[in-house]
């Protein structure tokens, strides 16, 4: 055994000898880092700079849909291409990657922090796009499919790191922050549908698909400055708390702690003890999420089959503006849920929502549209919000991936399960309420599971109930357990 391997080993047990005291350590800098945080002034302005990151990313998504008949006339003259087939493949190709690679990413969070992964998520997002124009200029849709799965895998995975970057500033209003993030990214969605083809027109192709580049560029240098101000509160709060457990000492050792951190956080065994209302809101939202999501995507055939003979044209910024419009709830289910805090009933009523929009759906598509907005809304904000309540901080990257995998997983079968009834309006709709149905025994599930949890959902009335069973418990047994903490680390 050569010295440099003996340094190493030495090195090792070094650092799990002091384990337990950066265990205690870090404890202490997340939860003064937490209070810090939030008691910021700067909090907001980091709130405005980050949030302009997601209106590109999500403009970014949808423009194949924008350029479709663009895209049909350039593909048109290859009679070896079915094209419907091949452009149904960009929206396929993003989904089914996107079942596994953020939790990959989710991993690589826990371990190195939200800024440094949120960057190269970006690079990601960058790249997806320029392989996406790449491949429309070289008529090749293998590049284009390329491209949409690296362009998916950035977006999808920059949802829960914009959360968990925001979480510590706004922990008790993290349900508002969210339904921020929701409003813009369905801003961003209706702007690609809206700017794109005008782009198109005033310059060309390439600079109309280059431009959701240039929207990126200019989202991330914002990003960059919250970057800024969140570091500079972590560098204060780490000396101020190292400092607290150990005044004697000027020294750091930042490294040190990054190495174990790393050893311990990449290894996905905290998975295991995620606690069983995790996985609850999980299947939910999964399942709610094909439900609404499925609709949206067969939204123009329907609508024609509906409203007019089949061979008219409906237009995709009809349906955008529409589901903008039940979107613009947001400003009042943010604080609805925040302050009313009991998302057990909300969920279940979110389900009743959407359920009567898809019967809606059938008669008068636009309203029906508004009101399925308004249920998925409802929906987003509590499931993400009750996720950040229940995992801890340091756990958030791969709750996050499982939540955003599981739902791209079961949404890429809702093709097949909808060729199965021939893409019919009756057919199509007996799925969809299929769907809706079993996202209600879910919520029904998550009532009976949060009740028997003492209100876990919400945060705030859990450890005070936790802590009147411990006290009964304490002078019956004795004993010092924490029943909350134990939900948390122990698995169902």
């Amino acid at each position: 055994m050569n010295a440099s391997h003996t340094e190493f080993i030495e090195s090792y047990i070094d650092q799990s000898n002091n384990y337990s005291k950066t265990k205690q350590f870090d404890k202490t800098v997340q939860n003064n880092g937490i209070h810090m945080k939030q008691q910021s002034i700067f909090r907001y302005l980091v709130l405005f700079l980050s949030i302009w990151i997601i209106i590109p990313s999500f403009y970014c998504f949808d423009q194949p849909v924008a350029i479709y008949k663009t895209l049909q006339s350039l593909f048109q003259e290859d009679s070896t291409i079915n094209f419907d087939l091949y452009f149904a493949s960009l929206y396929i190709i993003y989904a089914f990657g996107n079942a596994f690679l953020p939790l990959l990413t989710g991993g690589m969070r826990d371990c190195y922090g939200d800024r440094i992964i949120m960057t190269y998520i970006v690079a990601i997002m960058i790249l997806g796009q320029l392989t996406f124009t790449i491949g429309v200029y070289f008529k090749s849709f293998l590049l284009m499919i390329f491209g949409r799965l690296l362009l998916g895998w950035g977006i999808e995975s920059l949802l829960p790191l914009w959360s968990s970057f925001l979480a510590p500033f706004f922990k008790n209003s993290i349900s508002i922050v969210l339904s921020i993030l929701q409003l813009f990214s369905q801003i961003g969605l209706v702007l690609s549908i809206y700017l794109t083809p005008i782009i198109q027109k005033n310059y060309n192709l390439m600079i109309s698909l280059l431009s959701g580049v240039a929207f990126i560029l200019i989202g991330y240098i914002l990003l960059c400055l919250g970057f800024l101000i969140d570091e500079k509160l972590e560098n204060e709060n780490y000396l101020s708390s190292y400092r607290q457990l150990q005044p004697s000492s000027d020294i750091i050792l930042t490294e040190d702690a990054k190495i174990i951190n790393k050893l311990y956080f990449f290894k996905f065994k905290d998975i295991k003890i995620f606690p069983q209302m995790f996985w609850l809101l999980l299947a939910f939202n999964s399942v709610f999420y094909c439900s609404i999501v499925t609709l949206v995507n067969v939204s123009m055939y329907i609508m024609a089959s509906v409203l007019f003979d089949i061979n008219n044209q409906i237009e995709e910024l009809d349906i955008a503006l529409f589901w903008m419009l039940g979107c613009l709830s947001l400003f009042i289910i943010g604080p609805l849920v925040q302050y009313f805090t009991y998302r057990r009933y909300l969920i279940i009523v979110s389900v009743i929502i959407i359920i009567i929009g898809h019967i809606q759906y059938l008669t008068s598509p636009h309203i029906g549209l508004i009101i399925l907005a308004i249920g998925y809304c409802l929906s987003f904000v509590c499931t993400w919000s009750a996720i950040i309540y229940i995992i801890k901080l340091k756990s958030f990257g791969k709750a996050f991936g499982l939540t955003v995998g599981f739902q791209n997983l079961i949404f890429v079968s809702m093709p097949f399960l909808l060729d199965i009834v021939n893409r019919n309006i009756m057919g199509t709709f007996k799925v969809l309420i299929s769907f809706s149905l079993f996202a209600l025994i879910l919520a029904i599930q998550i009532l009976v599971e949060d009740i028997r949890c003492f209100n876990i959902l919400d945060n705030k009335l859990a450890p005070m109930q936790f802590k009147k069973i411990n006290n009964a418990s304490n002078e019956d047994n004795n004993n010092e357990t924490d029943l909350f903490a134990e939900y948390l680390e122990n698995p169902q």
